[in-house]
Protein backbone atom coordinates (compact mmCIF):
# COMPACT_ATOMS: atom_id res chain seq x y z
CA UNK A 1 0.00 0.00 0.00
CA UNK A 2 2.52 2.36 0.75
CA UNK A 3 4.26 1.80 -2.46
CA UNK A 4 1.21 2.24 -4.11
CA UNK A 5 0.51 5.43 -2.35
CA UNK A 6 4.22 6.55 -2.92
CA UNK A 7 3.40 6.15 -6.75
CA UNK A 8 -0.15 8.13 -6.56
CA UNK A 9 1.54 11.29 -5.16
CA UNK A 10 4.56 10.63 -7.77
CA UNK A 11 1.89 10.59 -10.99
CA UNK A 12 0.00 13.42 -9.41
CA UNK A 13 3.12 15.39 -8.94
CA UNK A 14 4.25 14.81 -12.44
CA UNK A 15 0.82 15.30 -13.71
CA UNK A 16 0.78 18.77 -11.73
CA UNK A 17 4.52 19.82 -13.49
CA UNK A 18 3.47 18.59 -16.97
CA UNK A 19 0.52 20.76 -16.65
CA UNK A 20 1.82 24.17 -14.99
CA UNK A 21 4.36 23.81 -18.08
CA UNK A 22 1.73 23.22 -20.67
CA UNK A 23 0.12 26.32 -19.36
CA UNK A 24 2.96 28.59 -19.48
CA UNK A 25 3.84 27.30 -22.81
CA UNK A 26 0.54 28.52 -23.76
CA UNK A 27 0.82 32.08 -22.67
CA UNK A 28 2.04 33.99 -25.56
CA UNK A 29 5.77 35.87 -25.84
CA UNK A 30 5.80 39.40 -25.84
CA UNK A 31 7.80 40.94 -28.64
CA UNK A 32 7.99 45.01 -28.63
CA UNK A 33 9.88 46.54 -31.38
CA UNK A 34 10.20 49.97 -31.28
CA UNK A 35 12.44 52.35 -33.48
CA UNK A 36 13.22 55.75 -32.51
CA UNK A 37 11.54 58.97 -34.43
CA UNK A 38 9.82 57.63 -36.74
CA UNK A 39 6.67 59.19 -37.85
CA UNK A 40 3.49 57.28 -38.07
CA UNK A 41 3.24 57.82 -42.03
CA UNK A 42 6.97 56.67 -42.91
CA UNK A 43 5.87 53.40 -43.90
CA UNK A 44 4.55 51.98 -47.08
CA UNK A 45 1.76 49.69 -45.46
CA UNK A 46 0.66 54.02 -44.77
CA UNK A 47 0.60 54.74 -48.41
CA UNK A 48 4.08 56.25 -48.69
CA UNK A 49 5.12 55.76 -51.90
CA UNK A 50 8.47 56.86 -51.46
CA UNK A 51 9.65 54.33 -49.48
CA UNK A 52 9.45 50.56 -49.11
CA UNK A 53 9.35 48.66 -45.64
CA UNK A 54 8.51 45.15 -45.51
CA UNK A 55 9.15 44.08 -42.61
CA UNK A 56 6.65 46.95 -41.06
CA UNK A 57 3.98 45.96 -43.85
CA UNK A 58 4.10 42.17 -43.14
CA UNK A 59 3.26 43.21 -39.48
CA UNK A 60 0.32 45.34 -40.49
CA UNK A 61 -1.00 42.53 -43.10
CA UNK A 62 -1.01 40.51 -39.56
CA UNK A 63 -2.88 42.34 -37.32
CA UNK A 64 -3.96 45.75 -36.75
CA UNK A 65 -2.74 49.14 -37.60
CA UNK A 66 -4.13 52.23 -35.52
CA UNK A 67 -3.81 54.92 -37.89
CA UNK A 68 -4.23 57.61 -34.49
CA UNK A 69 -1.64 56.36 -32.38
CA UNK A 70 0.31 59.14 -30.27
CA UNK A 71 3.13 59.10 -28.33
CA UNK A 72 3.19 60.61 -24.85
CA UNK A 73 5.56 63.32 -25.42
CA UNK A 74 7.62 63.93 -28.64
CA UNK A 75 11.02 63.60 -26.71
CA UNK A 76 13.58 60.36 -25.79
CA UNK A 77 13.41 60.31 -22.44
CA UNK A 78 9.92 61.48 -21.32
CA UNK A 79 8.58 59.01 -24.29
CA UNK A 80 10.59 55.96 -23.29
CA UNK A 81 9.59 56.47 -19.71
CA UNK A 82 6.29 57.06 -20.19
CA UNK A 83 6.36 53.80 -22.19
CA UNK A 84 7.83 51.34 -19.31
CA UNK A 85 6.05 53.16 -17.04
CA UNK A 86 2.50 53.52 -18.00
CA UNK A 87 2.38 56.65 -16.35
CA UNK A 88 2.29 60.30 -18.42
CA UNK A 89 5.59 62.01 -18.26
CA UNK A 90 4.03 65.30 -15.87
CA UNK A 91 3.47 62.16 -13.49
CA UNK A 92 6.91 61.04 -13.24
CA UNK A 93 8.52 64.09 -13.61
CA UNK A 94 10.51 63.44 -16.43
CA UNK A 95 9.66 65.77 -18.75
CA UNK A 96 12.79 66.14 -20.53
CA UNK A 97 15.68 64.17 -21.29
CA UNK A 98 17.81 62.66 -18.43
CA UNK A 99 20.85 60.76 -18.02
CA UNK A 100 21.22 57.29 -16.83
CA UNK A 101 21.42 57.44 -12.68
CA UNK A 102 20.60 55.78 -9.92
CA UNK A 103 17.87 56.91 -7.33
CA UNK A 104 16.06 59.03 -9.91
CA UNK A 105 13.03 56.12 -10.43
CA UNK A 106 10.63 56.12 -7.39
CA UNK A 107 10.70 52.50 -5.80
CA UNK A 108 6.68 52.45 -6.19
CA UNK A 109 6.66 52.90 -10.35
CA UNK A 110 6.85 49.66 -11.26
CA UNK A 111 8.93 49.55 -14.99
CA UNK A 112 7.64 46.47 -17.53
CA UNK A 113 10.14 44.57 -17.10
CA UNK A 114 9.66 44.13 -13.33
CA UNK A 115 6.00 43.63 -13.77
CA UNK A 116 6.37 40.52 -16.42
CA UNK A 117 9.59 39.39 -14.15
CA UNK A 118 6.66 38.89 -11.34
CA UNK A 119 4.29 37.77 -13.68
CA UNK A 120 6.35 34.51 -14.44
CA UNK A 121 8.01 35.87 -17.95
CA UNK A 122 11.46 35.80 -18.94
CA UNK A 123 12.34 39.57 -20.11
CA UNK A 124 14.69 40.94 -22.44
CA UNK A 125 15.67 44.48 -23.40
CA UNK A 126 18.01 44.89 -26.67
CA UNK A 127 18.76 48.33 -27.93
CA UNK A 128 18.57 52.01 -27.61
CA UNK A 129 17.64 52.52 -23.45
CA UNK A 130 18.11 55.87 -22.90
CA UNK A 131 15.79 55.81 -19.56
CA UNK A 132 16.82 57.61 -16.57
CA UNK A 133 17.63 54.06 -14.73
CA UNK A 134 20.87 52.46 -14.49
CA UNK A 135 21.10 49.48 -16.98
CA UNK A 136 23.07 47.27 -14.14
CA UNK A 137 20.14 48.17 -11.53
CA UNK A 138 18.19 45.10 -12.95
CA UNK A 139 16.39 45.26 -9.22
CA UNK A 140 14.55 48.05 -10.92
CA UNK A 141 13.98 47.60 -14.70
CA UNK A 142 13.52 44.05 -14.15
CA UNK A 143 15.21 43.11 -17.29
CA UNK A 144 17.33 40.09 -16.55
CA UNK A 145 19.01 39.82 -20.45
CA UNK A 146 19.94 43.21 -21.54
CA UNK A 147 22.55 44.18 -24.61
CA UNK A 148 23.49 46.52 -27.16
CA UNK A 149 22.37 49.65 -24.85
CA UNK A 150 25.64 51.61 -24.44
CA UNK A 151 25.11 55.11 -25.88
CA UNK A 152 28.67 55.22 -27.49
CA UNK A 153 28.65 50.96 -28.09
CA UNK A 154 25.42 49.64 -29.33
CA UNK A 155 24.25 49.49 -33.31
CA UNK A 156 21.02 48.81 -34.66
CA UNK A 157 22.83 45.86 -36.88
CA UNK A 158 23.94 43.92 -33.75
CA UNK A 159 20.33 44.11 -32.08
CA UNK A 160 18.98 41.13 -34.44
CA UNK A 161 21.84 39.21 -33.11
CA UNK A 162 21.47 39.94 -29.67
CA UNK A 163 17.73 39.15 -29.78
CA UNK A 164 18.06 36.07 -31.53
CA UNK A 165 20.36 34.51 -29.20
CA UNK A 166 17.69 35.69 -25.99
CA UNK A 167 14.79 33.99 -28.20
CA UNK A 168 16.61 31.06 -28.59
CA UNK A 169 17.61 30.66 -25.28
CA UNK A 170 14.27 31.41 -24.27
CA UNK A 171 11.91 29.41 -26.65
CA UNK A 172 10.71 27.05 -24.19
CA UNK A 173 9.59 29.94 -21.70
CA UNK A 174 7.16 32.92 -21.76
CA UNK A 175 9.14 35.59 -22.73
CA UNK A 176 8.62 39.23 -22.74
CA UNK A 177 11.38 41.11 -25.43
CA UNK A 178 12.34 44.65 -26.31
CA UNK A 179 14.15 45.21 -29.40
CA UNK A 180 14.84 49.09 -29.35
CA UNK A 181 16.18 50.43 -32.51
CA UNK A 182 18.43 53.75 -32.96
CA UNK A 183 17.42 54.39 -36.44
CA UNK A 184 15.74 56.40 -38.38
CA UNK A 185 17.51 58.54 -35.55
CA UNK A 186 20.47 59.02 -37.42
CA UNK A 187 18.49 61.75 -39.82
CA UNK A 188 19.64 64.19 -36.89
CA UNK A 189 23.65 63.68 -37.94
CA UNK A 190 22.77 63.53 -41.07
CA UNK A 191 20.70 67.46 -40.79
CA UNK A 192 24.02 68.85 -39.25
CA UNK A 193 26.41 66.84 -41.57
CA UNK A 194 28.16 64.44 -39.32
CA UNK A 195 28.84 61.11 -39.40
CA UNK A 196 26.01 58.54 -38.73
CA UNK A 197 25.56 56.68 -35.44
CA UNK A 198 24.08 53.17 -37.10
CA UNK A 199 24.98 52.86 -40.75
CA UNK A 200 26.46 55.17 -44.09
CA UNK A 201 23.97 56.76 -45.97
CA UNK A 202 25.59 57.48 -49.62
CA UNK A 203 24.99 60.62 -51.01
CA UNK A 204 21.77 62.04 -51.47
CA UNK A 205 20.82 62.43 -55.04
CA UNK A 206 19.87 66.00 -56.83
CA UNK A 207 16.98 67.31 -55.70
CA UNK A 208 14.79 66.77 -58.37
CA UNK A 209 15.19 62.94 -57.85
CA UNK A 210 14.12 63.38 -54.12
CA UNK A 211 10.80 63.28 -52.42
CA UNK A 212 8.67 66.39 -53.07
CA UNK A 213 7.86 68.63 -50.43
CA UNK A 214 4.86 67.87 -48.23
CA UNK A 215 1.74 70.11 -48.95
CA UNK A 216 2.44 71.35 -45.54
CA UNK A 217 5.95 72.19 -45.52
CA UNK A 218 5.74 75.86 -44.96
CA UNK A 219 5.60 77.51 -41.61
CA UNK A 220 2.23 78.00 -41.57
CA UNK A 221 -0.05 81.33 -40.37
CA UNK A 222 -0.78 82.24 -36.97
CA UNK A 223 1.61 79.91 -35.46
CA UNK A 224 2.37 80.46 -31.89
CA UNK A 225 5.56 82.47 -31.94
CA UNK A 226 7.51 80.69 -29.30
CA UNK A 227 7.82 77.38 -31.81
CA UNK A 228 10.01 79.43 -33.85
CA UNK A 229 11.67 81.57 -31.09
CA UNK A 230 12.84 78.12 -29.21
CA UNK A 231 14.48 76.57 -32.26
CA UNK A 232 16.55 80.07 -32.40
CA UNK A 233 17.27 79.94 -28.86
CA UNK A 234 18.14 76.18 -29.18
CA UNK A 235 20.49 76.59 -32.40
CA UNK A 236 21.53 75.30 -35.07
CA UNK A 237 22.87 71.92 -33.82
CA UNK A 238 19.57 71.07 -33.09
CA UNK A 239 17.69 72.57 -36.20
CA UNK A 240 20.18 73.16 -39.01
CA UNK A 241 16.92 72.84 -41.00
CA UNK A 242 15.87 76.95 -40.54
CA UNK A 243 18.50 77.60 -43.24
CA UNK A 244 17.31 74.92 -45.28
CA UNK A 245 16.41 75.74 -49.21
CA UNK A 246 13.11 73.55 -50.54
CA UNK A 247 15.32 71.66 -52.44
CA UNK A 248 17.55 70.72 -49.00
CA UNK A 249 14.25 69.83 -47.57
CA UNK A 250 13.74 67.26 -50.54
CA UNK A 251 17.04 65.62 -49.51
CA UNK A 252 16.18 65.47 -45.96
CA UNK A 253 13.31 63.52 -46.77
CA UNK A 254 15.56 60.97 -49.06
CA UNK A 255 17.71 60.69 -46.51
CA UNK A 256 14.95 60.06 -43.90
CA UNK A 257 13.22 57.66 -45.83
CA UNK A 258 16.82 55.38 -46.22
CA UNK A 259 16.85 55.07 -43.12
CA UNK A 260 13.28 54.37 -42.30
CA UNK A 261 14.64 51.27 -44.47
CA UNK A 262 17.21 50.29 -43.22
CA UNK A 263 15.94 49.63 -39.50
CA UNK A 264 13.19 47.70 -41.50
CA UNK A 265 15.68 44.98 -42.50
CA UNK A 266 16.96 44.53 -39.05
CA UNK A 267 13.60 44.09 -37.84
CA UNK A 268 12.90 41.35 -40.93
CA UNK A 269 15.89 39.71 -39.31
CA UNK A 270 14.23 39.44 -35.55
CA UNK A 271 11.43 38.35 -37.32
CA UNK A 272 13.27 35.86 -38.60
CA UNK A 273 14.66 34.54 -35.41
CA UNK A 274 11.16 33.75 -34.12
CA UNK A 275 10.21 31.75 -37.12
CA UNK A 276 13.70 30.08 -36.55
CA UNK A 277 13.24 28.80 -33.05
CA UNK A 278 9.51 28.03 -33.08
CA UNK A 279 7.62 30.75 -31.38
CA UNK A 280 6.43 32.54 -34.24
CA UNK A 281 2.82 31.66 -34.37
CA UNK A 282 2.89 32.18 -29.97
CA UNK A 283 4.61 35.68 -30.35
CA UNK A 284 2.45 38.64 -30.53
CA UNK A 285 4.25 41.37 -31.41
CA UNK A 286 3.70 45.52 -31.39
CA UNK A 287 5.27 47.58 -33.52
CA UNK A 288 6.18 51.31 -32.45
CA UNK A 289 8.52 54.47 -32.42
CA UNK A 290 9.12 56.62 -29.30
CA UNK A 291 8.27 59.76 -30.94
CA UNK A 292 8.18 60.66 -34.87
CA UNK A 293 10.05 63.53 -36.61
CA UNK A 294 9.28 66.41 -38.64
CA UNK A 295 10.06 64.83 -41.84
CA UNK A 296 10.18 68.44 -43.20
CA UNK A 297 6.30 69.37 -42.07
CA UNK A 298 5.90 72.82 -41.40
CA UNK A 299 9.63 73.44 -42.42
CA UNK A 300 10.49 71.13 -38.93
CA UNK A 301 13.30 68.85 -38.57
CA UNK A 302 13.71 66.93 -34.70
CA UNK A 303 10.40 66.39 -32.72
CA UNK A 304 8.98 68.32 -29.39
CA UNK A 305 6.13 70.50 -31.12
CA UNK A 306 2.92 68.56 -31.48
CA UNK A 307 2.61 68.70 -34.83
CA UNK A 308 1.55 65.43 -36.24
CA UNK A 309 4.57 64.56 -37.76
CA UNK A 310 6.26 64.84 -34.46
CA UNK A 311 3.69 63.32 -31.97
CA UNK A 312 1.93 60.76 -33.90
CA UNK A 313 3.50 57.06 -34.21
CA UNK A 314 3.27 54.21 -36.18
CA UNK A 315 1.23 51.45 -33.60
CA UNK A 316 0.56 47.86 -34.97
CA UNK A 317 -0.30 44.94 -32.97
CA UNK A 318 0.30 41.32 -34.54
CA UNK A 319 0.21 37.57 -34.71
CA UNK A 320 1.45 35.40 -37.58
CA UNK A 321 -0.80 32.67 -36.60
CA UNK A 322 -3.56 34.05 -38.85
CA UNK A 323 -5.76 34.55 -35.29
CA UNK A 324 -6.43 38.62 -36.29
CA UNK A 325 -8.27 39.79 -39.08
CA UNK A 326 -5.32 42.30 -40.89
CA UNK A 327 -7.43 46.02 -40.65
CA UNK A 328 -6.88 49.49 -39.40
CA UNK A 329 -8.90 50.96 -36.80
CA UNK A 330 -8.84 54.80 -35.99
CA UNK A 331 -9.32 54.73 -32.21
CA UNK A 332 -7.12 57.01 -30.59
CA UNK A 333 -3.94 55.58 -29.03
CA UNK A 334 -1.50 56.71 -26.92
CA UNK A 335 1.64 54.04 -26.79
CA UNK A 336 3.02 56.01 -23.45
CA UNK A 337 0.23 54.83 -21.43
CA UNK A 338 -1.63 51.95 -23.33
CA UNK A 339 0.91 49.38 -23.70
CA UNK A 340 1.73 48.29 -20.56
CA UNK A 341 -2.16 47.41 -19.88
CA UNK A 342 -2.43 45.93 -23.10
CA UNK A 343 0.36 43.61 -22.71
CA UNK A 344 -0.72 42.76 -19.21
CA UNK A 345 -4.65 42.26 -20.94
CA UNK A 346 -2.76 39.97 -23.59
CA UNK A 347 -0.72 37.71 -21.15
CA UNK A 348 -2.84 37.80 -17.90
CA UNK A 349 0.38 39.42 -16.05
CA UNK A 350 -1.47 41.76 -13.26
CA UNK A 351 -2.17 45.05 -14.15
CA UNK A 352 -0.17 47.86 -11.84
CA UNK A 353 -3.97 48.89 -10.28
CA UNK A 354 -2.82 52.98 -10.46
CA UNK A 355 -2.13 53.03 -14.23
CA UNK A 356 -5.06 54.70 -16.53
CA UNK A 357 -4.07 53.92 -19.93
CA UNK A 358 -6.18 51.69 -22.25
CA UNK A 359 -6.25 47.72 -22.93
CA UNK A 360 -6.31 48.33 -26.67
CA UNK A 361 -6.58 43.96 -27.32
CA UNK A 362 -10.10 44.34 -25.93
CA UNK A 363 -10.99 47.12 -28.62
CA UNK A 364 -9.04 43.56 -30.62
CA UNK A 365 -11.58 40.78 -29.51
CA UNK A 366 -14.22 43.73 -30.04
CA UNK A 367 -13.79 46.20 -33.13
CA UNK A 368 -17.03 48.28 -32.18
CA UNK A 369 -16.15 48.81 -28.72
CA UNK A 370 -15.71 52.68 -27.87
CA UNK A 371 -12.79 52.71 -25.11
CA UNK A 372 -11.41 56.21 -25.86
CA UNK A 373 -13.01 59.15 -27.95
CA UNK A 374 -10.63 62.38 -26.50
CA UNK A 375 -6.86 62.25 -25.90
CA UNK A 376 -4.40 64.47 -24.10
CA UNK A 377 -1.01 64.76 -24.90
CA UNK A 378 2.16 66.88 -23.84
CA UNK A 379 5.42 68.38 -24.42
CA UNK A 380 8.43 70.47 -22.95
CA UNK A 381 10.70 71.98 -24.90
CA UNK A 382 13.97 71.62 -23.81
CA UNK A 383 17.81 71.50 -25.45
CA UNK A 384 18.48 68.10 -24.15
CA UNK A 385 18.49 68.14 -20.23
CA UNK A 386 17.78 71.57 -20.28
CA UNK A 387 14.38 72.74 -19.66
CA UNK A 388 13.24 75.79 -21.51
CA UNK A 389 10.71 76.47 -19.30
CA UNK A 390 8.09 76.07 -22.11
CA UNK A 391 5.51 73.37 -22.02
CA UNK A 392 2.38 72.60 -23.95
CA UNK A 393 -0.40 70.32 -24.05
CA UNK A 394 -2.72 68.66 -27.42
CA UNK A 395 -6.35 67.74 -26.77
CA UNK A 396 -7.02 65.52 -29.83
CA UNK A 397 -10.56 63.89 -30.71
CA UNK A 398 -11.30 61.94 -33.87
CA UNK A 399 -11.57 65.04 -36.05
CA UNK A 400 -10.28 68.10 -34.44
CA UNK A 401 -6.92 68.62 -32.43
CA UNK A 402 -6.49 71.52 -30.12
CA UNK A 403 -2.87 72.76 -28.76
CA UNK A 404 -2.15 74.97 -26.47
CA UNK A 405 1.25 76.38 -24.97
CA UNK A 406 1.88 78.29 -21.78
CA UNK A 407 3.67 81.49 -23.17
CA UNK A 408 3.89 83.72 -26.46
CA UNK A 409 1.32 85.83 -27.55
CA UNK A 410 -0.31 83.38 -29.85
CA UNK A 411 -0.51 80.02 -27.49
CA UNK A 412 -3.53 78.18 -29.21
CA UNK A 413 -3.81 75.95 -32.08
CA UNK A 414 -6.80 74.59 -33.51
CA UNK A 415 -7.26 72.22 -36.16
CA UNK A 416 -9.90 70.08 -38.25
CA UNK A 417 -7.80 66.82 -38.85
CA UNK A 418 -10.54 65.79 -40.73
CA UNK A 419 -10.71 68.89 -43.96
CA UNK A 420 -6.87 69.98 -43.06
CA UNK A 421 -4.61 66.65 -41.89
CA UNK A 422 -1.42 69.02 -42.28
CA UNK A 423 -2.53 71.36 -39.82
CA UNK A 424 -2.05 74.56 -41.98
CA UNK A 425 -5.14 76.52 -41.24
CA UNK A 426 -4.98 77.83 -37.38
CA UNK A 427 -9.01 77.59 -36.66
CA UNK A 428 -8.33 79.63 -33.07
CA UNK A 429 -8.27 83.17 -34.37
CA UNK A 430 -11.96 82.80 -36.10
CA UNK A 431 -14.86 84.57 -34.83
CA UNK A 432 -16.68 81.47 -36.61
CA UNK A 433 -14.78 79.07 -34.42
CA UNK A 434 -14.80 80.01 -30.66
CA UNK A 435 -17.57 78.02 -29.67
CA UNK A 436 -15.32 74.57 -30.76
CA UNK A 437 -12.18 76.34 -29.30
CA UNK A 438 -14.04 76.66 -26.28
CA UNK A 439 -15.30 73.47 -25.76
CA UNK A 440 -11.72 71.79 -26.07
CA UNK A 441 -10.73 74.19 -23.66
CA UNK A 442 -13.26 73.18 -21.11
CA UNK A 443 -12.76 69.27 -21.84
CA UNK A 444 -8.47 70.13 -21.28
CA UNK A 445 -9.28 72.17 -17.89
CA UNK A 446 -11.67 69.38 -16.48
CA UNK A 447 -9.02 66.58 -17.63
CA UNK A 448 -6.16 68.76 -15.94
CA UNK A 449 -7.73 69.08 -12.60
CA UNK A 450 -9.37 65.04 -12.58
CA UNK A 451 -6.05 63.97 -13.42
CA UNK A 452 -3.60 66.39 -10.97
CA UNK A 453 -1.95 67.74 -14.36
CA UNK A 454 -0.56 71.83 -13.17
CA UNK A 455 0.32 72.50 -16.38
CA UNK A 456 -3.55 74.52 -16.61
CA UNK A 457 -2.19 76.76 -13.73
CA UNK A 458 0.74 78.03 -15.96
CA UNK A 459 -1.65 79.62 -18.89
CA UNK A 460 -2.87 82.67 -19.09
CA UNK A 461 -5.74 83.04 -21.08
CA UNK A 462 -9.18 84.40 -21.25
CA UNK A 463 -11.55 81.35 -21.21
CA UNK A 464 -9.89 79.47 -18.93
Amino acid sequence: MGRTRFFNIFLCVICCVFTFLCQAQERPNILIIMTDQQTADAMSIAGNKDLKTPAMDKLAKNGVRFTKAYCAQPLCTPSRTAIFSGKMPYETGFVGNAPEKDGQWPDSLLMMGKIFQQGGYQTGYVGKWHLPVPVKKVSQHGFSYIENTNFLDYNDGATPSFCARFIKENAKKPFLLVASFLNPHDICEWARDEALKMDVLEDAPPPEQCPALPANWQIPANEPQIIRQQQQQVGLRTYPSVNYSPEKWRQYRWAYNRLVEKVDQYIDQVLYSLKKYGVEKNTIIIFTADHGDGYAGHSWNQKQVLYEEAAKVPFIISKMDGSIAPHTDDMLVCNGIDIIPTICGLTGVQKPTYLKGLDVSQRIAEPAKQLRDTLVIETDFADNEELLGISGRAVITQNFKYIVYNKGVIKEQLFNLSDDPGEITNLAVLNSQKRKLQELRNYLKKWCKTNGDSFINTINIKGY
